[in-house]
């Protein structure tokens, strides 16, 4: 997807798996983004060079978790049960699976590639 350009609305993913929407381009320099937390658009802006950040995956594309990539991903809001802070990540299926507590959790997309009956099983 490199060349694609990026445009004010567009969800992007950011350090960490973060999935962010971008709300200004070029505010700070001409090579920067401003990004708003999608799970929080009223929440604290974030200005960072556009190269750091990825468009948003479609379908089966790799992204990257943790230590390695996956095109078997799920797109989701995860809430602190202690804290009530809400952080929108995307992450492969296995570590999803493994960390994630469903109860606390809103599936916004998940990849074609991922088998779907591993969430229903849980």
């Amino acid at each position: 997807m490199a060349g694609v350009p990026i445009k004010a609305g567009d969800l992007v993913v950011s350090s960490g798996g973060r999935v962010m929407q971008v709300v200004g381009v070029g505010n700070v320099s001409p090579d920067t983004v401003t990004l708003v937390p999608a799970a929080s658009l009223d929440g604290d802006r974030e200005h960072t060079i556009a190269a750091f950040v990825a468009p948003y995956p479609i379908d089966g594309q790799l992204v990257d978790c943790g230590m390695h990539r996956s095109h078997r991903w799920v797109d989701a809001t995860q809430t602190n049960r202690m804290t009530g802070f809400r952080q929108r990540l995307i992450r492969c299926v296995m570590c999803f699976v493994n960390d994630a507590d469903f109860r606390d959790c809103e599936i916004h997309a998940v990849s074609s590639t991922a088998d779907i009956g591993a969430f229903s099983a849980r």
